[in-house]
């Protein structure tokens, strides 16, 4: 599976928002990928979420046009800031 497939769906939502800010839930995000994120994506938050080109989830928002901004450190709280970058 080439680099960020497995996260294809976030990127098309992405694209298709096209909006300078995008707040989307762990779980929303889920279902646009139409799989459970990994446990590091909610253990490992900042790491997991950074925009670390070398990571596969971060290739598909990278390639969207989006870095992400703001991860929550509470479970019940769980979401991501998607920032378009210039």
């Amino acid at each position: 599976m080439p680099k960020g497939d497995k996260y294809l769906g976030l990127k098309r939502y992405l694209e298709k928002c096209g909006q300078p800010f995008i707040k989307l839930s762990f779980k929303e995000i889920e279902h646009l990928i139409n799989d459970r994120l990994p446990s590091s994506a909610y253990l490992y938050s900042e790491a997991w979420w950074s925009n670390n080109k070398d990571h596969s989830q971060a290739v598909s928002w990278l390639k969207a046009g989006y870095e992400t901004d703001h991860v929550t450190d509470t479970f019940k709280d769980e979401f991501i800031v998607f920032v378009k970058r210039n």
